[in-house]
């Protein structure tokens, strides 16, 4: 998916959905971007990472999105991970608003994957 404000790339790395968002995600794309991870998504893969590495810019229907797509997983039994560099302001907004109680939070993809590897259970603490 490529928007005005957001590009998104999905890619698999051990049974492991990574959805690899770039850009700013607000009120105006949330919704596409929805859409477009719930369509490419699988139920088979053993949870999903959110790469948020590229992302400028997340308001309230972006963090709204996260909380979303973390219930949505784990009622199919899958884990989510976000990847947020440690250095980035989003951190602190994302641990603020309680995300981390559905999905770990790593500085790292490789740190995401082994997160969500080990699954829904462990991803979220």
């Amino acid at each position: 998916m490529k928007g005005p404000l957001v590009e998104l790339r999905l890619e698999e790395h051990a049974g492991i959905a990574v959805a690899v968002v770039e850009g700013e995600i607000e009120s105006s794309n949330a919704d596409d971007l929805k859409e477009a991870l719930s369509k490419r998504l699988s139920n088979e893969s053993a949870g999903v990472v959110l790469d948020l590495s590229g992302v400028t810019y997340l308001d309230s229907a972006g963090i709204e999105l996260l909380f979303d797509l973390g219930h949505r997983l784990r009622a199919h039994r899958q884990a989510l991970g976000l990847v947020v560099p440690a250095d980035a302001p989003m951190v602190r907004v994302l641990r603020l608003c309680g995300i981390d109680r559905i999905a770990r939070i790593d500085a790292t993809l490789d740190a995401a994957l082994a997160e969500v590897g080990a699954g829904p259970a462990q991803a979220a603490g």
